[in-house]
């Protein structure tokens, strides 16, 4: 053997002959102690069985050195600690301790001291039974309904299946044969401990960390440290439509305290307040500008387009086409589609923006004008009412032809012109800055009439006599409408 080794066996041995002579040289005085007792003591040798304390100078007590392994096998204590236990059982000058009812050695007179001084138990849920579960105090079998298990209801009661808890005995009976748990009263009494704390150390104002432990279509429910605060659907974002799914459940957040209710132990948070409101830096943006964003609603009359969480603006049906008429908006977009917008006013003090629908048509306002004075266009009724026509000629651009400038512009005008018909118009005006047309269906006659009369000039020119009395007619009739054509213009 090497010596070494040898050392350190005889080092070992010595130590164990040291401390059973310690044992039998001390008396142990178990008439000051009981079962269930909590005493504080100190670690005076440990083997791979057993750890021994010393229990505050007066008895030494054993513990199980598996109740001081963590989850990789590796021992938590060293000689010399001071660690708390309660005492499970004494038997032939022996003392049995445990640093929790129910993870080592216990026995029922144990947990009816336990259910007397409402000492905590430790128990492993085993399985599910008629009105609750079956779970085991250190193999002693026990009995916890649903309704103790948890302060809310478990959806799913397996799923709490082989978890260990702490509980509290609520009921002893038949010697131990009948023991009932509830875990719901340790977790109230520790809820009102921490809820006690929470009122000391914070206030309305404050920004706060919590975990997200449930996620509701009205809000997000956050643990704040055994308290559970709400983030209403409205606080989550400044979004008319805050996204929930993207939240999960453990995940944390942080979020600013807006409201504060003790009595009704309620606590309100937000997560849109940690940032400002959009429209107050609406700076940022102005008309004319090319943006992106997404189709929040349709309504009949347009779309509401969210440049930003919070920052919407609307598209009227009349921009959402160069050049035609768009009857509802589902023709050209939908709800959630990203689309391009231009920006055209902004009212910071209503807080609205207009927009328009930017497409891969071609601009027909891009393209001179002045030639479109020069003739007759077909134009197709997009809508009538009192006053005049909507309409949209053959190009793209769209019009307004005054009800005096119909040739039936008396009346009723919706049956006279519905709404798809097609007339001829000639251009009075031209608003580009509004990109808007004045027509004229009344002009557009005449322009054709007087196309007429210039094609039976060329046959018969102005100024020769002709046999024909009918022709004389026409000649004198073209001669008046060119007069008045001219007059109007």
């Amino acid at each position: 053997m090497n010596p070494i080794d040898e050392n350190l066996t005889e080092t070992n041995d010595r130590e164990e002959e040291n401390f059973e002579k310690l044992l039998e040289g001390t008396p142990i005085r178990n008439e000051t102690f009981a079962v269930g007792d909590k005493v504080r003591g100190t670690v005076v040798f440990i083997t791979d069985e057993n750890v021994f304390i010393d229990i505050s100078g007066k008895s030494e007590a054993v513990a199980e050195v598996k109740e001081f392994l963590n989850e990789s096998g590796d021992l938590t204590i060293a000689k010399g600690d001071s660690i708390e236990a309660y005492i499970v059982s004494m038997n032939a000058g022996e003392i049995l301790v445990s640093t929790s009812i129910g993870r080592g050695h216990a026995n029922p007179e144990l947990l009816r001291k336990a259910h007397q001084l409402n000492i905590p138990v430790e128990g492993t849920i085993l399985d599910t039974v008629k009105g609750g579960y079956t779970v085991s105090v250190s193999g002693i079998s026990c009995f916890c309904p649903y309704s103790q298990v948890d302060i809310k209801s478990q959806p799913d009661p397996e799923s709490l299946l082989k978890q260990t808890f702490e509980f509290q005995i609520i009921e002893f009976s038949d010697r131990g044969r009948n023991i009932i748990l509830s875990r719901k009263v340790l977790l109230e009494k520790y809820r009102a401990e921490q809820l006690k704390q929470l009122k000391e150390t914070i206030a309305e104002g404050d920004i706060i960390s919590g975990k997200v432990v449930s996620i509701q279509d009205f809000g997000i429910f956050a643990d704040i440290g055994g308290t559970e605060a709400l983030i209403p659907k409205s606080e989550i974002s400044w979004s008319r439509r805050p996204r929930l799914e993207s939240f999960h459940i453990g995940e944390t957040v942080q979020a600013k305290i807006i409201s504060l209710d003790w009595e009704h132990e309620k606590i309100g948070l937000s997560i849109k307040q940690l940032n400002s409101e959009p429209w107050e830096n609406i700076e940022r943006y102005h008309a004319g500008q090319q943006v992106n964003g997404t189709v929040t609603n349709t309504i009949r009359k347009g779309a509401f387009v969210e440049i930003e969480p919070g920052l919407e603006g609307f598209i009227p049906l009349s921009r959402m086409s160069l050049i035609k008429r768009i009857n509802s908006p589902e023709e050209v977009l939908a709800v959630d589609n990203t689309i391009s917008v231009r920006i055209l006013e902004i009212n910071p003090d209503d807080k609205k923006m207009l927009l328009e629908l930017i497409t891969d048509e071609p601009d027909p306002w891009l393209a001179p004008t002045d030639s479109l004075m020069e003739k007759a266009h077909s134009a197709t009724v997009e809508s009538s009412r009192d006053s005049g026509l909507t309409v949209r000629i053959s190009n793209g651009m769209a019009g307004f032809v005054p009800a005096s400038e119909l040739i039936q512009g008396k009346g009723d005008l919706q049956k006279t012109y519905p709404v798809g018909s097609v007339i001829k118009v000639a251009v009075k005006d031209i608003i580009k800055e509004e990109r808007r047309l004045i027509l004229s269906e009344r002009r557009a006659v005449k322009r054709e009439e007087m196309e007429e009369y210039k094609k039976y000039m060329s046959v018969s020119p102005e100024g020769q006599e002709s046999d024909s009395t009918i022709g004389n007619i026409f000649k004198d009739t073209f001669a008046e409408i060119k007069k008045k054509m001219e007059e109007e213009k």
